[in-house]
């Protein structure tokens, strides 16, 4: 989905993934969907379509601007694959600071002397990788 005022990709809608078996479509009045910000991460959930709209327009870009989490090790590595955590990385804060139509780099947000001029590219989406949220100590 674009912003209409300059084209600029905000996210986009997906199905949302509900216990109900039966098919639907976007055309039912029940209909709903998750709204997605540009790097894959939910940003409003089983909303109506034009609900997950306005969040995008309010909050897809602007959700890219927050704190996320990544499971990593210290130091982190540009060698680093965040794809496969290994089970001693920690969760760590990071910083998302370029994004391209595949690719969104990140750097530690409390980074190490080693990894203070570190960014790591990821493919997109990266909801499988980052968290938006703090992750329970329990992880």
């Amino acid at each position: 989905m674009k912003r209409a005022s300059d084209g600029e990709v905000i996210g986009w809608t997906i199905a949302h993934e509900s216990g109900d078996s039966t098919s639907r479509n976007e055309h039912d009045e029940d209909y709903l969907v998750d709204a997605v910000n540009p790097v894959g991460i939910t940003v409003a959930q089983g909303v109506p379509i034009e609900s997950a709209i306005a969040h995008l327009e309010d909050r897809g870009l602007a959700s890219l601007s927050a704190p996320h989490w990544t499971k990593a090790p210290l130091p982190l590595a540009p060698e680093t694959d965040l794809i496969a955590p290994q089970n001693d990385w920690q969760w760590r804060r990071v910083l998302l600071t370029q994004l391209d139509d595949n690719r969104v780099w990140i750097r530690p947000a409390y980074p190490s002397w080693p990894e203070r001029l570190l960014e790591i590219p990821l493919p997109i989406p990266a909801d499988d990788i980052l968290r938006p949220d703090s992750p329970a100590e329990t992880d």
